[in-house]
C-alpha cells in the first residue's frame, strides 16, 4: 500500500492493523469528534497515524511545520488543539528543536517513538482482531480532517473537509487521472497540502494504487533518481518542482 526510503514498504493488512493499534493509544488524547495536530513528514508513520486518528473518530489536524510557530500556535488555537502528535526523529533530521520548544510551551507534543514503546502484545493481537472495521463509526459528513492555509493573509485559517468531502475529491481526481493496480504514485507534496493528502495519499489508498512517500520536494536530483529506482509512474507537483526535477 505505502512505501518510504527509511522504512521499507507496509501491505494494507499491515496499514490497517497498524492503524488500529496506533489508534487505541491515541484514543485517550481527545474526545470523539475533537482535532489532533499531526505535525509529521511525508512518510509510512504519518499516513498510519492518520488513519489511526480517523478510525477513532478523532479528527487529523494536519500542521504546517514550515509555517513558523505563531502560525501553527495560531492554527491550533483555531481548531482548538491542545495535542500535537510528531517524532523526536523526524524533528531532529528537520531541524525544529527550536520550534517544538516554543510549541510546547503552550501545547503538549506527544512523541510517536513513545506511544510505540507503550505498545504491547496483547495491544497488537486487539489490533489484528479490530483492523477490518473502524474502532469508532463515523457518518459521511462527519469531519475527517482540518488542513490550514499559510497565513500569508494573517493568521491560518482552518479548513474542515467531511469523509464525503475527500472521497468525492479523490473521486474527481480519478475522473481526470488514468491509472490502475499497476501504477505507482510518487507523492513529494506534503501531507499538510491539501493535494498532497486528498491526490496524493487519500485516492491512491482507496483505489488500490501503491504510494512512495518521499518526504521533501525540494530534493530535485534526489527525487528524480528515486522516480526511476522505484519505478513510479505518476507524480503530483506545483510547476516548480516539476520544472526542477525535469
Amino acid at each position: 500500500a505505502v512505501e518510504d526510503p527509511v522504512t521499507g514498504a507496509l501491505t494494507y493488512k499491515r496499514l490497517l492493523i497498524g492503524a488500529a493499534v496506533l489508534g487505541s493509544k491515541l484514543m485517550p488524547m481527545a474526545a470523539e469528534g475533537r482535532a489532533v495536530g499531526v505535525m509529521l513528514p511525508n512518510a509510512n508513520g504519518a499516513v498510519v497515524t492518520i488513519l489511526g486518528l480517523m478510525t477513532t473518530g478523532r479528527v487529523p489536524a494536519m500542521i504546517n511545520f514550515t509555517a513558523g510557530a505563531a502560525n501553527i500556535l495560531a492554527a491550533c488555537r483555531a481548531a482548538q488543539i491542545d495535542t500535537i502528535l510528531s517524532s523526536r526523529t523526524f524533528i531532529e533530521k528537520a531541524k525544529l528543536t527550536n520550534l517544538a520548544a516554543v510549541i510546547e510551551n503552550e501545547i503538549r507534543i506527544v512523541y510517536l517513538e513513545d506511544v510505540r514503546a507503550s505498545v504491547t502484545i496483547v495491544d497488537k493481537i486487539r489490533g489484528l482482531l479490530k483492523a477490518k472495521r473502524p474502532l469508532v463509526e463515523r457518518k459521511a459528513d462527519d469531519w475527517a480532517a482540518i488542513l490550514f492555509t499559510s497565513g500569508s493573509e494573517g493568521v491560518p485559517k482552518g479548513v474542515v473537509l467531511s469523509h464525503r468531502n475527500m472521497l468525492a475529491n479523490a473521486a474527481h481526481a480519478a475522473a481526470r487521472i488514468d491509472f490502475g493496480c499497476e501504477d505507482k504514485v510518487f507523492n513529494v507534496l506534503p501531507v499538510f497540502h491539501s493535494f498532497g493528502l486528498t491526490v496524493g495519499v487519500v485516492l491512491p489508498l482507496v483505489s488500490g494504487v501503491r504510494i512512495y512517500l518521499y518526504p521533501s520536494p525540494l530534493h530535485y536530483r534526489t527525487v528524480a533518481e528515486l522516480i526511476y529506482a522505484v519505478n513510479a509512474t505518476i507524480m503530483f507537483g506545483t510547476d516548480t518542482f516539476l520544472a526542477g526535477y525535469a
